[in-house]
């Protein structure tokens, strides 16, 4: 096996890696595998960057969201109660059939599949469930989802084997699919009561091949675990069959899971190492795809070539740290960018510049089509320095003979802007900052460094993206809650939510949307939601550039099958839940 060295990164590059002998696997008890030919077996990156496999013993879906459960189990074998479709806006049922809320979306009522069965061969069942949220909550805050759970749920109850009747704190209508159905990050993943019961859930690492360790419920099973790949073989039975919710088992025999750094990306699908992984740029894609023509993405023709994805490019404030905590001066800064500019230059015009946090998914626009009057009227989005040179000179400042923005004593207002080093953004706003007379500084940071960065407050401004508009406005919106607001240096609790801003006129629209079913057909959610963006768009907390379309690839060389803009049969992003339907649809190309 040959391995090259970039820059310090370790990245497999041949062929060889998908031999799974044991000149590959190296000598263990793991490495007693078939052989399976390259054409039955599909190779993924996953999605998060790394030099090795983290975490290789460690399969504990609730530590850390960006790990095992997102980036390789939720299409191998954890499966979800229900999956959702961003395109149609239909709940998908799965390991649950259906569910049922009371008259004030107090109490749901969630029904399960009768005969599923782990991969040991044990019934899962709704004591599986509710151990499972039971388990959060008793372990709140120090597991994934566990914060949530724990405010969310006042009792959960297995009325039968396939009952769970979960009583909430309060009325929840979104509750069920935001919890149980649209995984992104964090996800919810069932615990079998008959392993997990009596263990450390802080630090129970769900790891043991010998005894079967890690189990789920999906086609697939771990066979091998370690730095330089994560191995999943096809099991022979699998419940959806028998249930009838599936045809027969996913073409893919087995499932490899590698790690790569950005950098590697390129290369590894020209080569056809990869089949499916993280995005591209636009520019890395446009000539990845000449040297490779097997390569697709969303759209088949350019320049706009990824699809919608629920989040914006977006430009954060630290809200609580001057001289960002006024509102004149992050006005100011906004009438800086000229996002067009943006979109040309580090997006070369693969997506559209936008001022609100919402995404194109046509449950989103629903909502903006007729609040656009009030987008239009807050005047955000328009480039004009004469408007940031007299918003400037409201807050107190005059340019300097450098022509740098200085405070009534003559000091200079100087700060900086976190960007990852993969972030094409980030000099072209450096230099439109400068331009309009603000002396900023580029803070470049990678990996941990730059999530770390944005959880403890440690920004002047960061740039980063805005997950959440993926069929209401409200998912988005309420991320500018102030009970995410902390103080500077403790973390937030919610790495969507990390502006530091705080509204008690905006948390109550927002306490009060949350109460109720959300409709763009209802007058007095819109009114809300008119309400909650105009406040928005007055205060900024962070500036929305403009939508983020990745250009995620699929190689067509060993499958077929993926979803694209001409057949949308499911979303195209790999760490979401639900992509094992894009995995159930595959077929071999050879």
């Amino acid at each position: 096996m040959l391995v090259s060295f970039q820059r310090g990164v370790r990245v497999v590059v041949l062929i060889a890696l998908l031999a799974v002998g044991p000149a590959f696997l190296g000598a263990s008890a793991q490495d007693d595998l078939p052989e399976v030919p390259r054409e039955r077996t599909l190779v993924t990156q996953g999605w998060d960057y790394y030099n090795q496999i983290p975490s290789a013993d460690n399969f504990n879906p609730y530590l850390g969201a960006l790990l095992h459960a997102r980036n390789n189990q939720h299409y191998t074998m954890n499966e979800s109660l229900f999956y959702y479709d961003y395109f149609t806006g239909d709940v998908i049922p799965w390991l649950a059939t259906g569910y049922t809320y009371n008259d004030d979306f107090t109490e749901v009522t969630i029904t399960l599949h009768e005969g599923i069965t782990w991969s040991d061969g044990e019934a899962l069942t709704a004591e599986d469930v509710v151990f499972t949220i039971e388990t959060l909550k008793a372990n709140a805050p120090d597991l994934q989802l566990s914060s949530a759970m724990n405010t969310w749920v006042a009792s959960a109850v297995a009325s039968d084997d396939t009952t769970i009747v979960i009583t909430l704190t309060k009325a929840g209508p979104r509750w069920v699919v935001d919890t149980f159905a649209t995984g992104q990050a964090a996800r919810f993943v069932v615990l079998p009561k008959h392993i997990w019961d009596g263990q450390d859930a802080k630090t129970f690492a769900f790891f043991d091949l010998a005894k079967g360790w890690p189990v789920g419920t999906g086609p697939y099973t771990l066979v091998r675990s370690g730095e330089d790949a994560v191995i999943f073989d096809r099991r022979d039975s699998w419940w959806a069959l028998d249930a009838g919710l599936a045809e027969a088992l996913p073409a893919p025999e087995r499932i490899i899971y590698v790690a790569a750094a950005a950098e590697a990306m390129p290369q590894l699908y020209i080569s056809n190492t990869l089949d499916m992984g993280r995005s591209l740029s636009i520019g890395l894609w446009e000539g990845a795809r000449v040297q490779n023509p097997n390569l697709i993405t969303w759209n088949d023709s350019g320049p706009v070539w990824g699809a919608p994805d629920g989040c914006v490019y977006r430009l954060t404030f630290n809200n609580i740290r001057p001289p960002f905590d006024n509102v004149t001066i992050r006005q100011a800064i906004d009438h800086a960018i000229d996002r067009n500019e943006i979109v040309a230059l580090a997006y070369e015009s693969s997506t559209t510049p936008v001022v609100a946090p919402l995404s194109s998914f046509a449950g989103v626009q629903a909502y903006v089509t007729p609040l656009q009057d009030v987008i239009d009227a807050s005047g955000v989005g328009t480039f004009d320095t004469s408007m940031t040179d007299q918003l400037m000179q409201d807050a107190g400042y005059t340019k300097n003979a450098d022509g740098l923005w200085a405070d009534s004593s003559g000091a200079v207002l100087q700060f900086s802007m976190t960007a990852a080093s993969t972030d094409p953004a980030g000099p072209v706003l450096v230099q439109q900052l400068r331009e309009a007379g603000f002396d900023v500084t580029s803070d470049v940071l990678q990996g941990a460094a730059f999530t770390d960065a944005a959880r403890a407050g440690n920004f002047d401004l960061h740039l980063w993206v805005h997950c959440g508009s993926t069929y209401d406005p409200w998912l988005t919106l309420e991320h500018y809650h102030s009970k995410y607001s902390a103080a500077e240096g403790e973390p937030t609790n919610n790495l969507r939510a990390y502006t530091r801003y705080a509204n008690p006129e905006l948390d109550a629209l927002l306490d009060t949307m949350e109460t109720m079913v959300p409709s763009p057909n209802d007058p007095a959610y819109m009114d809300l939601v008119s309400q909650a963006l105009a406040i928005y768009l007055r205060d900024l907390p962070d500036i929305t550039l403009a939508e983020e379309l990745q250009v995620i690839p699929f190689n067509t060389t060993y499958w077929t099958g993926w979803p694209s803009a001409a057949d949308p049969y499911s979303h195209g992003f790999p760490p979401w839940d639900g992509f094992a339907r894009v995995i159930h649809r595959l077929q071999p190309a050879q």
